[in-house]
């Protein structure tokens, strides 16, 4: 499974994203799109959207907007998918910062 993470910033923002990624520690692949060719390809109307591909690619879940706990939704969605084409996979569990908040990092092992 692969995380892509694509940022629609204006170009005059561009300079501005590696930095972010750096301080957050992103483990997953991030795109740049200034035009939004991509953001009007996939009709994003709302940022963050999250969408969930199939192994085809075609669009299973989507999501616009965040609020806390949407990663739970994020994450019974995946599952529905990985049961309904019997992928296996491990349990999922997020990971949490000493101070108990939860990190920007997934882990997913199947």
């Amino acid at each position: 499974m692969k995380v892509l993470a694509v940022n629609l910033n204006k170009p005059k923002i561009l300079s501005q994203v590696k930095p972010y990624l750096r301080k957050r520690k992103y483990k997953f692949a991030v795109s740049v799109d200034p035009r939004g060719k991509l953001g009007d390809k996939l009709a994003i109307s709302g940022i963050p959207t999250l969408l969930l591909a199939d192994k085809n690619g075609n669009i299973i879940y989507r999501s616009s907007g965040y609020e806390d706990g949407l990663e739970n939704e994020y994450l019974k969605e995946l599952i529905n998918y990985l049961e309904k084409e019997n992928i296996p996979y491990d349990d999922f569990a997020f990971k949490s910062n000493e101070d108990g908040k939860k990190k920007n990092i997934i882990d997913i092992e199947f």
